[in-house]
């Protein structure tokens, strides 16, 4: 039986959609998860107040076996979409990256047959500081009509960026007289959770940017495959 040889623009593909697709189903889980905590919102749930006796509990008030499973039920939900989050994000990160690695590589010239990425022993992607390049840096790409969108979507993930690292806070690990216990200003403690609204939304940013790079690499990729198509 003959086997053929898949072209490596062909694997390269698959690659990157394989990326895109995992942070697909990741972004999808997050948000069936996050919705579904929002439901035991416990600023939201109307308890029932009715209690029951129970053997050594100590206190004078009932318990309260409704309150006391919204309460489970809330701390599940929210931990669980946490965790759905940060996979979230992670995937739409490598997907984000991993793309825009290839089609560095395509438009060098190179031949890579799969998008090649770093993880750690905990199974994290580690992904380098300027990763995520704007079309002026691909001279190849200078053909395209869809760079005002690639741009658009990289200054969008930017702008989630500034967010997050704002949210965070100062880093004072480097700063030996810093006060851990700095007060914080009502205004720049209202500054922070604006940005830590705005930086919630990064892995759909870093996903958004991922699918514009793919398109990219399918017009990166359009030359190598006329070349194989007359070879």
């Amino acid at each position: 039986m003959k086997t053929t040889t898949m072209p490596w623009f062909e694997t390269l593909t698959d690659s990157v959609y394989a990326l895109g697709a995992a942070a697909r189903e990741a972004q999808h889980a997050h948000q069936g998860a996050a919705l579904n905590a929002a439901q035991y919102d416990l600023d939201r749930v109307r308890f029932v107040d009715g209690g029951i006796k129970l053997p050594h509990w100590v206190t004078d008030m009932p318990f309260q076996p409704h309150a006391y499973t919204i309460a489970l039920i809330n701390g599940h939900q929210r931990s669980h979409a946490h965790v759905l989050y940060l996979l979230h994000h992670q995937s739409a990160q490598a997907y984000a990256y991993g793309t825009t690695w290839a089609l560095r590589q395509v438009l060098s010239g190179n031949q890579p047959p799969l998008v090649e990425l770093t993880r750690t022993p905990q199974g994290f992607y580690t992904i380098p500081g300027e990763a995520y390049p704007d079309t002026k840096a691909f001279e190849g790409l200078k053909g395209w009509s869809g760079r005002p969108a690639f741009d658009q979507a990289l200054a969008e993930m930017e702008r989630r960026e500034a967010a997050a690292e704002f949210a965070a806070g100062p880093d004072t690990d480097d700063d030996p007289f810093a006060d851990e216990d700095d007060y914080i200003a009502d205004h720049e403690a209202s500054a922070m959770h604006d940005a830590s609204t705005v930086a919630e939304g990064l892995p759909d940013a870093m996903y958004a940017y991922g699918q514009q790079a793919e398109r990219a690499l399918r017009f990166a990729l359009l030359e190598p495959r006329n070349q194989h198509t007359r070879s």
